[in-house]
């Protein structure tokens, strides 16, 4: 594990090879368990917003990793006051596809 400093420090300076291996998954972790960085990176999904193919690969990964849906829809609802109510809105239909929910259809028994 490389120490902290020298991780900012290549950050800073926009070290090629190594934010390479960041990207590509091929710096090791660090100290961060399986759990806890499959959460973090489905909140980085939801904060920029994602295609469906990185919604599903992100939702799986934190059910796998031992989270119910309600605590997935959780992390959706959480960071409302971060992502405001627009992306917070844009976000719900495509966490729905990811976790199953056919919510095109769920919209469509409601109109009369």
């Amino acid at each position: 594990m490389i120490a902290t400093d020298e991780v900012l420090r290549r950050l800073t300076i926009g070290d090629r090879a190594f934010c390479s291996r960041l990207v590509s998954g091929r710096q090791a972790p660090g100290s961060l368990d399986g759990r806890s960085l499959a959460m973090l990176r489905l909140g980085a999904t939801i904060s920029m917003g994602s295609s469906a193919t990185i919604w599903q690969q992100r939702v799986a990964d934190v059910l796998e990793n031992g989270y119910s849906e309600d605590e997935v829809v959780e992390s959706l609802t959480s960071l409302a006051p971060v992502i405001g109510i627009d992306r917070l809105v844009d976000d719900a239909p495509e966490m729905a596809r990811a976790l199953g929910y056919d919510i095109d259809d769920a919209l469509e028994r409601l109109d009369p």
